[in-house]
């Protein structure tokens, strides 16, 4: 007996034993929400729920809508769902004659917060059936809707300056690129030619990956437009001429087969539109053209077409491209600090420095505050005869609880002297003891301590202090998780205090560097 005819018998098997469970206990391992990784490695969502004592079930797969299966129930510990498919079968001159219906079984098996599941489709011709294996997890309860007048927000970005492509790239390299800049507006031309093959145009993300945020823009729909903005890669707010055509989750504004909008706001077609939303602990807030049409509602998963199903990995911004004509300008997103951290001293240096810093040897020639940053000169010296060392006091005791002193460090200039280096500086009783750099070592840049390789321009470092306990980090161009380069000891608290300041820098030549965002926090156990 051949593979085909025993899956076959498999799902012919699966069909009749199979029975709707009464009585279905909150205990039920497979109640919940589920992020599917499908077969080919796209974005899946699984939702298990109870009605009446049946069990219920919902499915996106890929693309598209979020639909309900046709049936599920379980067999045993396993369990099983299905949904149908219609083919209408036709003659030689394309009439339909008869249609047939295909049903397609889902098995899964739970094994702790993992699911195992196993697709079995019948082809439509008939010939076999197909059998695809993949994994889901379990999606964690939504915490409570989040508390918009209390969040703290870092400083703007702007994603799109309106002059070039730089930062962003295509979700899909291998699809033709029709996103240009022209006078100040992004825009996006997926031509067709009539009586040619079909050519298949890309969506356009950030290089950049973000969690939490706000997100700004102006967008114009044509007629007959469709666009989507993606929220860190996996929730689509639907961009659409759909004026006059009612409250629908598929129309302007709403997060597709999730969301519908509560008011109607979308101006007609060929007007430029204000988008104001804000994306915090899986809720979302959309505001269209002033008017508030989702008010901090909560997401359930990924919506179709999302890179990936896994709601907490940082992602793009990425702007749908395959549909049809659309434009967009004024990009600017502002990322929201995360919750867990209590903001205890912040600076963004704009303008002017904040109270209590002071300047160790300054020279007011070689530092300055400009575009929301303070800039010095890297000059030559070694960490005791270092010039323009900024410095304040430590604002907490070690004692009570863990810190985090954050900044972000930019060079302007390629480094070229040996062991030329910014960041942050550790002084114990007036003397620098410890510090956490971008530094040129023998030719490469990295991050001391921990020697990591550094090649991006802009990283955030991060020292973490928990008593005595040190954990030195960063973040290449600020964005995603930050790692680790080192852990260590500090000496026993004497007169601490923390400064950012760079040197080693060459004689012959003018090298600067940008240090933004300096912010002390305390973390959460």
């Amino acid at each position: 007996m051949n593979r085909s005819i025993l899956y076959v018998l498999a799902f012919l098997s699966l069909s009749v034993v199979c029975a709707p469970v009464h009585g279905a206990t909150p205990r039920n391992p497979y109640l919940g929400r589920w992020a599917l990784t499908i077969p080919g490695g796209g974005a899946g969502w699984l939702s298990v729920a109870e009605e009446n004592g049946h069990l219920s079930a919902h499915i996106l797969w890929g693309g598209g809508s979020v639909i309900r299966m046709a049936s599920a129930c379980m067999d045993a510990d396993t369990l099983v769902v299905t949904r149908l498919h219609t083919v209408d079968r036709k003659d030689k001159e394309g009439k339909v004659l008869y249609k047939d219906t295909f049903t397609e079984t889902i098995v899964a098996k739970v094994s702790g917060d993992t699911m195992h599941l196993t697709q079995i489709r019948p082809r439509f011709d008939g010939k076999g059936v197909n059998r695809n294996e993949f994994t889901g997890k379990r999606i964690p309860p939504l915490p409570p809707k989040p508390d918009l007048s209390n969040t703290r927000y870092g400083k703007p970005i702007t994603l799109f300056d309106g002059s070039n492509l730089n930062g962003w790239k295509l979700t899909n390299p291998r699809q033709k690129n029709g996103w240009s800049a022209e006078d100040g507006v992004l825009v996006n031309r997926p031509t067709q030619q009539e009586g040619k093959r079909h050519v298949s145009y890309g969506n356009l993300r950030t290089e950049a990956e973000f969690e939490d945020f706000n997100l700004k823009l102006e967008v114009k729909v044509p007629k007959k437009g469709n666009s989507g903005v993606y929220l860190r890669g996996i929730y689509e707010v639907q961009i659409a001429n759909t004026r006059d055509r009612g409250l629908d989750s598929h129309n302007m504004g709403g997060i597709y087969s999730r969301i519908a909008p509560t008011a109607s706001a979308e101006k007609p077609a060929g007007q430029w539109q204000t988008m104001n939303i804000t994306l915090l602990d899986r809720h979302v807030t959309v505001e269209l053209n002033d008017r508030v049409i989702i008010d901090n509602q909560p997401l359930l998963g990924c919506t179709g077409g999302a890179l990936w199903s896994d709601e907490f990995k940082p992602g793009p911004i990425y702007l749908q491209g395959d549909h049809s004509a659309i434009s967009y300008r004024n990009i600017v997103l502002t990322p929201i600090l995360r919750r867990e951290e209590t903001v205890i001293f912040e600076d963004r240096f704009e303008n002017r420095l904040a109270d209590g810093w002071t300047w160790i040897r300054e020279n007011p020639q070689t530092q300055r505050i400009r575009r929301g940053a303070l800039e010095i000169r890297v000059e030559p010296g070694v960490a005791h005869t270092v010039r323009n060392a900024l410095v304040r006091k430590v604002p907490f005791y070690r004692s009570r609880g863990k810190y985090a002193i954050d900044v972000t460090v930019t060079n302007t200039t390629k480094p070229t002297q040996q062991y030329e280096q910014a960041g942050i500086t550790w002084y114990h009783a007036g003397k620098p003891v410890f510090k956490l750099v971008k530094e040129l070592v023998d030719g490469e840049l990295m991050i001391i301590p921990g020697r990591k390789p550094m090649s991006s321009e802009t990283v955030q470092l991060r020292l973490v202090v928990d008593g005595n306990d040190f954990i030195a980090q960063f973040r290449p161009n600020a964005e995603g998780k930050f790692q680790t380069a080192a852990t260590g000891k500090l000496p026993v608290p004497a007169n601490d205090h923390v400064s950012i300041q760079c040197y080693n820098g060459p004689v012959e030549a003018e090298h600067w560097i940008r240090f933004d965002d300096f912010r002390v926090s305390q973390l959460s156990e």
